[in-house]
């Protein structure tokens, strides 16, 4: 079975405005050639680069997508095992499979269309079924003995159980959703009590995690299903995530039949195969991820399902059928690069991003997607493209998203053109998630609203075939266990592998926060502080948001709202001793809650309970105590996932008082040291180099006065070298002086003043003084050795 095959009827076309063209791609297993690029050159990428050296399963050995659940021993472990890729928000959902990975690189694998299967479990009436659907809920038996005793081919439906994934409370849900549930009302009493009815059925009901107590208010609360087989039995407690486990072992075992046991003894070793999920706009959230990555059993991939109709768009046509979404973008490219010969003449690098408008339908909602593809892989006929880069995501729950195609698509162009307008218009639309009828329905709508928009009128439109985003979801499994790799250049000029498909995801959700300073009160919310907005790159953060027990009570004392600067100014009024009865009822009156909003000018939807950040648990009692400040950091995922953590000493208001106290004190003794420290140095330096100006100057004198007009009198270079000599010994050279020339050597005031010298007299020769005597007496005149 082709992913894709060529429409009939006007369905052909791949050129003018307005035609629409089936995409294409790969037979199962299949080897089909990949369309031809246009005309290359070396900065094409996939085409100059490295080729792949034998080493290559060495290089990316432990090459996985860190955005992903995964770690590097559990990537190892299943990669004997083929990815599982269920499209669950599809009507019908398609199932297909990444191959197990192959102990040869060089091998080039393709997805396998398994086929589709229903959205619900259908459970068998009977008090033996019941009673292994208790005991498989309280893992007591195993899938095998619920295949055989309780699921069947007809029985009691449990429908489409990832509509309520994650849900706290069912009016949590838009009304026409659960117009198409039976719904219980009664949340009064805990989910296993006896209630008024006692037919068998399935109805939805609030409940809590455990399915034993009744809900709350609080994050414990979960949207149930009440599953009753038998009327003698009570209503059994069934988890959305436990219900879509139960829809994701079926697709195992279908998938299961396509490749061989790795182990023939074990029943269910499809129970351990990984799966991958694609999860439109709306759903990636916080609760739905959680809920989904549980169902999955800890090994799921989770993608955005735009990002999966992409990938199974762009895989290869079959050799009769070539792809005619690659045979528009090719088009686009041979263009674009004689355009940029001419520009360019000297050959520089051609560098060009295809940009497409994607638009899938579910049956209750409509998501529209700009991507940019680029980094073109001739060698990966898998993944043609290496990089995706999202541009926006508009995504809306309705109960006709069909209606909504107009309004969407004229908001992308809106959106385009105020966060892209250097970017080209798109190449193409492309359609996906629907069966063929339904999407000729999408593409006459996108026709209509092509026409007022000048830019895309002649933008052709290309059709997928109803499994492309199961198909796709497998290659973007089979990317992030690291079973599809291409090899590029590092920056030391090295080959190194990297993942064949680098996806760029903006949030489909935005986050943020919204505070309390009176105990949570419930009308004294602050407006929602937006965290991460929408079309935010993903994965972000950490982001952190400072709160201060001195800045809570600046608020609760000024009853306003106050400016950055304000509060600064009001909240140091609350610190220091003072202060501390203030800060410690505001820190324990302060409550944070996070939200997170799943449409754009939607309802902002509370994620998990309002904490209490500026408190702590001490004591055996586990009493609360004030804390003087802390950091909160958030981090959202790429599908929508949120991480929250506590950064900080958590010190008391009371510590906190005495550290700041002591803080402070250890800073003042820290300058004073430091001044006495390296002004003690100044000093001395200064000191001794007075002491040596004054002895130079005092050994100068002692010579004229003893030896006058010899060659130590007025020799200062000589005096600085004997001071320098002797210092710290000054006493041993005055001796020594001393013994020489047999007078002390006194203070430079205590010599008698030097008498005026006639100019009239003349300096005498002794002519008698034997040659011998004048030798012996310049020796004398000359310095000993002191």
């Amino acid at each position: 079975m082709s992913l894709a095959t060529t429409g009939g009827g006007g369905f052909s076309g791949a050129g003018g405005g307005g035609a629409v063209s089936m995409a294409q791609s790969a037979h199962a297993m299949a080897r089909p050639a990949a369309p031809q690029p246009p005309p290359q050159s070396s900065g094409i990428p996939g085409t100059g680069g490295t080729a792949a050296p034998p080493s290559l399963a060495a290089l990316g050995a432990d090459l996985i997508d860190k955005s992903q659940n995964l770690s590097t021993k559990q990537v190892r472990n299943l990669s004997k095992f083929p990815i599982v890729a269920v499209d669950l928000y599809a009507n019908d959902p398609h199932v297909a499979l990444y191959p197990p990975k192959s102990e040869d690189p060089s091998e080039v694998l393709s997805p396998v269309v398994v086929g589709k299967m229903k959205a619900h479990v259908l459970l068998k009436k009977s008090e033996a079924a019941q009673k292994t659907l208790r005991k498989y809920l309280t893992k007591t038996r195993g899938y095998t003995a619920l295949v055989n005793d309780t699921l069947g081919p007809d029985g009691v439906a449990i429908e489409h159980p990832h509509k309520w994934l994650g849900v706290r409370r069912v009016d949590d849900t838009p009304e026409f959703i659960q117009e198409s549930f039976t719904i219980c009302n009664d949340s009064s009493s805990h989910a296993i009590a006896e209630e008024s009815a006692t037919s068998v059925g399935v109805t939805v009901a609030n409940g809590t995690l455990d399915g034993t107590s009744a809900p709350s208010g609080d994050d414990f609360d979960r949207v149930i299903y009440k599953v009753r087989l038998c009327e003698s039995k009570k209503a059994l407690a069934v988890l959305p995530e436990e219900a879509v486990t139960l829809i994701l072992a079926t697709a195992r075992t279908h998938a299961s039949r396509k490749v061989p046991k790795v182990n023939p003894d074990d029943e269910e070793e499809a129970l351990e195969y990984p799966v991958a999920v694609p999860l439109p706009g709306w759903a990636c959230n916080d609760a739905c991820v959680e809920a989904l990555l549980d169902a999955t059993g800890g090994s799921g991939v989770v993608v955005q399902r735009s990002m999966a109709a992409l990938a199974g768009a762009l895989l290869p046509g079959e050799e009769n059928h070539p792809n005619n979404t690659l045979e528009r973008v090719n088009e686009v490219r041979t263009v674009k690069y004689k355009e940029h010969q001419r520009e360019h003449p000297e050959g520089s690098p051609f560098e060009y991003g295809a940009l497409f408008v994607l638009v899938g339908l579910t049956a209750d909602g409509i998501e529209c997607t700009a991507v940019q593809i680029s980094e073109l892989q001739p060698k990966c006929p898998t993944c043609l493209f290496g990089s995706f880069k999202v541009f926006a995501n508009i995504s809306y729950l309705n109960a006709d998203p069909s209606s909504q195609v107009k309004d969407v698509v004229k908001k992308m162009y809106a959106l385009l053109e105020k966060i892209a307008p250097e970017a080209d218009g798109p190449v193409g639309f492309i359609t996906y998630g629907m069966s063929t009828d339904e999407q000729k329905k999408v593409v006459s709508r996108i026709n209509l609203v092509k026409s007022s928009l000048d830019s895309w009128e002649k933008v052709p439109t290309f059709m997928t075939r109803p499994e492309c985003v199961a198909v796709g979801a497998a290659v973007l499994g089979g990317v992030s266990h690291g079973r599809v790799r291409t090899m590029t250049t590092g920056a030391n000029g090295k080959p190194k592998a990297q993942l064949a498909i680098r996806v760029q995801n903006v949030a489909p959700t935005a986050v943020g926060v919204r505070m309390n300073y009176y105990g949570g009160v419930k009308n004294k919310w602050t407006p929602v502080k937006v965290i991460f907005d929408f079309d935010r790159r993903v994965p972000a953060g950490p982001y952190a948001i400072d709160l201060k027990a001195s800045e809570c009570a600046a608020i609760r004392n000024a009853q306003q709202d106050l400016s950055d600067e304000d509060l600064l100014k009001a909240a140091k009024d609350f610190e220091g001793k003072n202060g501390i009865p203030e800060r410690e009822k505001a820190a324990l009156d302060f409550r944070l809650q996070v939200v997170q909003q799943y449409e754009r000018d939607g309802a902002w939807i509370k994620v998990g309970d309002a904490i209490s950040p500026l408190t702590k648990l001490e004591g055996d009692d586990d009493h609360k105590v004030a804390c003087e400040n802390v950091a909160l950091e958030l981090s959202l995922g790429a599908t929508g996932l949120l991480t929250s953590s506590l950064v900080g000493d958590r010190e008391s208001v009371a510590q906190a008082t005495v550290s700041a106290r002591n803080s402070k004190l250890r800073y003042y003794i820290g300058i004073l040291a430091a001044i006495l420290f390296f002004g003690g140095f100044m000093v001395k330096s200064y000191v001794e180099e007075r002491v040596f100006e004054r002895d130079t100057k005092r050994l100068l004198a002692y010579y004229k006065h003893v030896v006058p007009g010899s060659i130590m009198d007025g020799d200062e270079h000589n005096a600085r070298y004997l001071v320098w000599k002797y210092r710290g010994k000054k006493n041993k050279l005055w001796k020594r002086l001393e013994t020489k020339y047999g007078e002390p050597v006194l203070e430079i005031h205590e010599y008698p003043e030097e008498e005026e010298v006639n100019e009239d007299e003349e300096d005498v020769e002794n002519l008698d003084e034997s040659t011998e005597d004048g030798e012996k007496a310049a020796e004398s005149e000359t310095e000993p050795d002191l």
